[in-house]
């Protein structure tokens, strides 16, 4: 069900694909373990290279021959103004051989990139945002945030659930107390996140985007939500690659 699913959604948003061919080469700027089994990643992209708020790329490990044939498509939580292309993931309670070929990068080691591309990206310049991240999920939500750091021209608000880490929170917490037309809900439940997301689509409908960025069952769990308070599939955006 889930890879029919993310065909239909390649079917449905192949505008947003353009980029999906294009090769480089990074190179590691750091990799940092900031809690448990969370990680952030950073690379310096090649020259002339560019990318939009919520988009993906896929990477390969050239130098490491156990996963030379192997990739990930990983979100980025970075913009274009950053100089650099960031991402968090998790490993689990043990991680793959790929992501511990990752996690052993030093800086200037190479990394191939493909991309950038995907369809997790603001739509206009007016409707209200809703922005919904799920624990390690909050990773191409940073980047929309950044993105949409001094715009003030409608609502926005983030609905973060985590259980015990907020990756990236003290800096979206900076970044929603800044703008006044940013709010930020931290929440560490199933209930208070169904209630927050609830009270949104009463109060915005189908004006809003509604964008999720979670595991499979949590998106498809919030997707019935929204759903059953009226919202239309059109209004809701998924980060389907799921790539943190």
């Amino acid at each position: 069900m889930d890879t029919l699913k993310m065909l239909w959604g390649f079917i449905k948003n192949a505008r947003y694909l353009k980029g999906m061919t294009r090769k480089t080469v990074a190179t590691v700027v750091s990799v940092e373990h900031p809690h448990g089994d969370y990680y952030t990643i950073a690379l310096r992209p090649a020259q002339g290279f560019s990318w939009n708020a919520g988009e993906h790329v896929m990477l390969r490990l050239p130098d490491h021959e156990e996963v030379k044939k192997d990739y990930r498509i990983l979100s980025i939580a970075s913009i274009q103004e950053e100089g650099v292309l960031l991402f968090g993931t998790r490993t689990g309670r043990e991680a793959s051989a790929f992501k511990k070929a990752l996690l052993s990068l030093k800086p200037g080691d190479p990394v191939s990139v493909q991309g950038a591309f995907g369809w997790f990206r603001v739509r206009d310049e007016h409707s209200p945002i809703v922005l919904f991240a799920g624990g390690v999920g909050v990773t191409p939500v940073r980047a929309l945030v950044k993105e949409l750091a001094h715009s003030q021209a409608r609502p926005i608000h983030i609905v973060y659930s985590s259980v015990e880490f907020y990756l990236f929170g003290d800096e979206i917490r900076a970044i929603a107390d800044s703008n006044p037309s940013m709010t930020l809900y931290a929440v560490s439940t199933p209930e208070e996140t169904q209630a927050r997301l609830g009270s949104l689509a009463g109060q915005y409908g189908n004006r809003a985007y509604y964008y999720m960025s979670a595991s499979p069952a949590v998106i498809d769990s919030v997707a019935k939500l929204l759903r059953a308070r009226g919202v239309s599939g059109g209004r809701l955006i998924d980060d389907t690659m799921r790539g943190y």
